[in-house]
């Protein structure tokens, strides 16, 4: 029996996804924004979703000051013009994905799931 050998497709907008959220950590490592006052901590862009045509590219960004998270989006939204033309010199595309930014709530939900699995009743429900 040959077995062959899996060939995994990768679509293009998850390739050209990463790219982007590469090239935007590097720009955010920087933080050169033509911010009045800079971002403090470190933002990290956690994902990046395209959509089909490759023009909108949904980023995900994770703050340290969860607290301010809207305004510091409005911030990002503010230098929206700046981050782009800073992307599309990193990347080779033939057009520049208009980039949106949005919260990234999936560690929030993470650090819910595990405050009920260590809640009492939790345990005690395991225990019987």
């Amino acid at each position: 029996m040959i077995l062959k050998k899996k060939i995994s497709k990768i679509s293009r907008s998850s390739k050209v996804s990463e790219i982007i959220r590469k090239a935007l950590s590097e720009i955010l490592i920087k933080n050169d924004l033509p911010l009045d006052p800079p971002f403090e901590l470190p933002v990290n862009v956690t994902k990046v979703l395209m959509n089909s045509d490759l023009r909108i590219a949904y980023v995900y960004v994770l703050f340290h000051e969860n607290n301010k998270s809207r305004e510091l989006i409005d911030k990002l939204s503010i230098c929206n013009k700046y981050l782009s033309k800073e992307v599309s010199k990193k990347i080779d595309l033939k057009f520049s994905p208009k980039l949106v930014f949005r919260y990234d709530e999936s560690f929030e939900k993470v650090n819910a799931i595990e405050e009920l699995l260590n809640s009492d009743k939790f345990t005690k429900d395991l225990r019987d």
